[in-house]
Formats: C-alpha cells, structure tokens, sequence
C-alpha cells in the first residue's frame, strides 16, 4: 500500500502542466535541466486567442536549435537529451497585432536508466528497481498528457457554457421584447384608424 502511495506521488510530482497567457509581440521561455539519454517531452495546446495559433522554439544547450515553427495551434514532441544543460522552450506572439493568445503547456523530463541505478539519485527506498523507475516515468509522461487533455477539454466547456447562457440570455429578452412591441404597434394602429375614420361634425 505505501509503495503503492509513492508511485502515485510520483506521478502527480511529474505531471504537471501550465496555463499561460501570451500578450501581442510578447516571447515567453521556460527552461529545464535535461541529463544525456534522458527523454523530453513537450505539449502543447492554443486554447484561446486570435486563429488560436503561436510560434514555436525548441532549442538544447549552447542554443543548439531543436524545433521552430511560426505559427502552430497545437504540438508534441519528443527527443532525447544529446548533452547536459538546460532545454529551452519558447512561446511568441509576435505575429498577433493586438489579441493575446491562451495555451496550456507541459514540459516534461523523463531520466534514463542509468539514472535510477544510483540508489542515491532515487526519491524513496520503497521501490528498488530501476527498470520499474523507467516504467513509471513513461506512465507519468502518458499520465500528464492526459491531465493536459483534461484541463482543455474543461476550458473549452466552460466557455462554451458562457456563450450558451449569453444566448440564452438573448433569446429570452427578444421572447419579452417582441410580443411587448407587438401589442405596443397594435393599439397604436388601432387608435391611429379609430381617428382616421371618425367623423367630425361642425355645429
């Protein structure tokens, strides 16, 4: 049962992903430290802004470029770490004028092997095995690109929910609005004839 507790730590420990908001001519980068042989893993998703779309840089140590695009909406990739340093990740908005742009990222690492092997590299004595160290780093790796998927899907519904209610909003003040114009037209037509047609009598 407590090894059983550790795993899932460990899983919640590593699968983490981030919202951030990009402002108009605006670049963001994050950086993490990646070990040779280790794999890295980077997501992510517009969720709101514009055509939902951001530029893209992925580059490794001594700015070795590893990815570049200019305008993507959504992307994942995976590679394994060449040298050791830092990992850079860079999100801009450069191409938007005036909207700013929404997006849900991870940036995920993953240890080799070898890594595990070093009993003093490991974060608890309850699991042994390096090879079941790989496994659940694989299975947090799935696990936070499901998480991200998650937090998505529930962006998406909630603002699908506010535009749901502001046309329903609508759509119950014309249902007032109109039949209250209606009688409004109607006695106005009705009193307009009742003295177009009445006759006058001069005494």
């Amino acid at each position: 049962m407590l090894s059983l507790i550790l795993v899932v730590l460990v899983l919640l420990k590593s699968a983490r992903c981030f919202i951030i908001t990009v402002d108009a001519h605006e670049t963001m980068c994050f950086y993490d430290h990646a070990n040779f042989s280790d794999k890295v893993t980077i997501s992510f998703e517009v969720m709101e802004g514009g055509f939902r779309d951001v530029g893209v840089a992925i580059s490794g140590p001594a700015d070795d470029p590893l990815h570049h695009s200019e305008q993507d909406t959504q992307g994942s990739f995976t590679f394994t770490a060449m040298k050791d340093g830092l990992y850079q990740l860079c999100f801009d908005n450069k191409m938007s004028t005036l909207t700013p742009k929404i997006l849900m990222f991870q940036f995920h690492i993953a240890r080799a092997l070898e890594y595990y092997q070093d009993t003093s590299n490991r974060w608890d004595d309850v699991i042994e095995q390096a090879t079941v160290q790989t496994m659940i780093n694989e299975l947090s790796s799935k696990l936070g690109a499901v998480k991200m998927e998650q937090e998505y899907m529930h962006f998406r519904y909630r603002g699908h929910l506010e535009v749901s209610d502001m046309v329903e909003l609508r759509v119950l003040a014309w249902s007032i609005f109109g039949p209250m114009l209606l009688i409004i037209m109607t006695i106005l037509e009705v009193y307009y004839l009742k003295h177009f047609f009445e006759v006058r009598r001069v005494v």
